[in-house]
């Protein structure tokens, strides 16, 4: 019996990267998924692969900064898959852009993607969660205790999560709801390639934080790395622990 047979978990953006890896990893663990994605065809496909492997899984459609069909989608889920046990809220954007030339709209929109929808999605599913407890995870990033030139608007969401994590940690407590977060690094992702993150296609920007000893670890890490501390927070074993975070970072954040 998988560690998280019976469950239904949510993943937002679940469709690519570090969802995509979650989703699989919850589903052989045993979850019905419901994958939340702005890429309705790459959700289904993905849910597609799922279901041939056995697994229970539904995807819908949705661009969750646009926060008015938020609530109904979640509520939609619990009546389809019956409850909800986990909600990773994983949906990011990110805008490569210094302060000074951002737009207004263009960082809205980041708040609005990586702050604004994690708040509404938890709240909406909290309501189904109050019934039986459950486990919210949100994935901030080590911008939130770092930072680089041209990352305003993603380091100020990502922090904003962060103390998110904590505010829902200490209210959804009587519920028996726990909530934490994972903090990555550097995570070979089809974000990361369209923001001259990948090691495998700009090997210098990597090469320069490998061979200066930023990353100890030597190399960036992989969305399934991601999905293990996802599943760690998730499961029973879990159980006591709220209001965290998890830098898994490949020791990014521990020098000098």
């Amino acid at each position: 019996m998988g560690r998280l047979a019976g469950k239904v978990a949510i993943v937002t953006g679940g469709a690519s990267g570090i969802g995509r890896a979650t989703a699989n990893l919850f589903s052989r663990e045993g979850a019905q998924v419901a994958i939340l994605d702005r890429n309705g065809a790459a959700a289904r496909e993905t849910v597609e692969n799922l279901r041939r492997a056995g697994a229970e899984a539904g995807a819908w459609e949705v661009d969750l900064a646009e926060g008015a069909v938020t609530e109904t989608i979640i509520a939609n889920v619990a009546a389809e898959m019956g409850r909800i046990d986990v909600l990773v809220n994983n949906a990011a954007t990110y805008v490569l852009r210094s302060f000074a030339q951002m737009t207004r709209e263009e960082w809205q929109k980041v708040l609005d993607t990586n702050l604004t929808a994690y708040f509404l999605c938890a709240r909406a599913a909290a309501k189904e969660m109050r019934k039986h407890g459950g486990s919210i995870i949100n994935i901030s990033s080590v911008h939130r205790i770092i930072s680089e030139p041209n990352s305003g608007a993603y380091a100020a969401s990502k922090g904003g999560v962060s103390q998110l994590t904590r505010n829902l940690a200490i209210e959804l407590a009587p519920d028996n709801i726990v909530v934490n977060s994972i903090s990555p690094g550097f995570i070979r992702t089809p974000m990361s390639v369209v923001n001259g993150v990948d090691e495998t296609t700009t090997p210098n920007f990597i090469d320069t934080y490998v061979k200066t000893g930023r990353i100890p670890l030597r190399r960036a890490g992989l969305p399934e790395e991601i999905a293990a501390a996802a599943l760690f927070l998730a499961s029973r074993e879990c159980g006591y622990l709220t209001g965290a975070d998890l830098v898994v970072d490949g020791g990014l954040t521990i020098t000098l």
